[in-house]
């Protein structure tokens, strides 16, 4: 089991905590991407501001949005790799999810019996749309899910496939 998975069991309550993947070199290069990043687009905001046509205008507009939802992205994962964890508490016929980046987090609770199942995950892009969403700035790499009536929730981001296992029978064992 890696270093970055702890599993605490007790009589009535199961813990499970999943530290982020963190790649140091990997963070370095994320680094250095978001302060050039933030450089070109603030010196395609500065242009927002001089005399340019209406259409010139609404291009600077469209790349700014584009570039700040990119710009919370990469942040996000660049913190998300250095400070996150996941919480997976089973206690008192809850099952919780806790996602946090330093002090704050979301936390999403369900009843034991609202759970249809717990399984892998099974992602359904392929290809190209795949490989984005397995690469270190992008944070949607899970490995488990759990499935509701009307949803499921994806959990457990960036373990490896024996690591999954574990946690599923972890899991599902305590139930």
């Amino acid at each position: 089991m890696s270093s970055r998975i702890q599993i605490i069991k007790g009589d009535e309550r199961l813990e499970i905590i999943v530290k982020a993947f963190y790649d140091d070199t990997k963070q370095k290069i994320l680094l250095a991407w978001i302060v050039l990043f933030s450089l070109c687009g603030l010196a395609i905001l500065s242009q927002f501001f001089q005399d340019y046509d209406a259409g010139t205008k609404v291009f600077f507009g469209i790349y700014v949005a584009f570039w700040f939802f990119f710009e919370f992205k990469v942040i996000y994962a660049y913190r998300w790799r250095k400070y996150g964890e996941e919480k997976i508490i089973v206690e008192n016929s809850q099952f919780s999810l806790i996602k946090t980046i330093g002090s704050r987090g979301v936390t999403q609770r369900f009843n034991i019996d609202e759970i249809k199942k717990i399984d892998f995950y099974k992602d359904a892009n392929g290809g190209f749309v795949k490989s984005m969403n397995t690469s270190y700035w992008n944070i949607n790499k899970y490995h488990l899910v759990l499935t509701l009536d009307k949803s499921i929730i994806p959990f457990a981001i960036d373990i490896e496939t024996k690591e999954a296992k574990r946690i599923l029978n972890e899991l599902r064992s305590f139930k």
